[in-house]
């Protein structure tokens, strides 16, 4: 029963659109795909995908990655982002540490035939309540370079 509200609870969050925030197209040239983050993300691109880390120097940033291998186990929950993107994802959540508790998404993004793993973080000091689907939203803007 717990499963079914969460999963419901994150369907109902993942078609919201991203924050009303100025954005900036953020390009992934070893995926060949860019996406929409707030102005003043963190972006380190990497060989294989890249980070981005929203309010990088924050107590607690929120932070999110995606990679071209693929996950070893996409996860159960299955969400459909945006016209030929979707996922398959996990939530973990643990108690943390002096920063609070701590959720994390684990996944496979499908952007066309593409699939990335994604992993995204988010963690919320006591008595909060962190959400990695938050996430979701940004990722639903991803587009493949033609």
């Amino acid at each position: 029963m717990t499963r079914v509200a969460l999963s419901a609870l994150v369907l109902m969050f993942a078609c919201t659109p991203p924050p009303k925030v100025a954005t900036k197209r953020a390009e992934i040239p070893a995926l060949r795909c860019s996406l929409d983050v707030p102005v003043g993300t963190g972006v380190t691109l990497h060989d294989d995908g890249a980070t981005f880390v929203l309010e990088p120097g924050a107590r607690a940033p929120r932070a999110f990655s995606l990679h071209a291998r693929a996950p070893a186990q996409p996860g159960e929950l299955r969400q459909v982002l945006a016209p030929d993107v979707s996922i398959a994802y996990a939530l973990e959540a643990n108690d943390g540490g002096s920063g609070g508790s701590e959720s994390t998404l684990v996944g496979s993004l499908r952007v066309g035939s593409s699939e990335f793993a994604v992993k995204c973080h988010d963690q919320d000091e006591w008595p909060g309540d962190p959400d990695a689907s938050w996430c979701l939203a940004w990722l639903a803007t991803i587009r493949l370079d033609r």
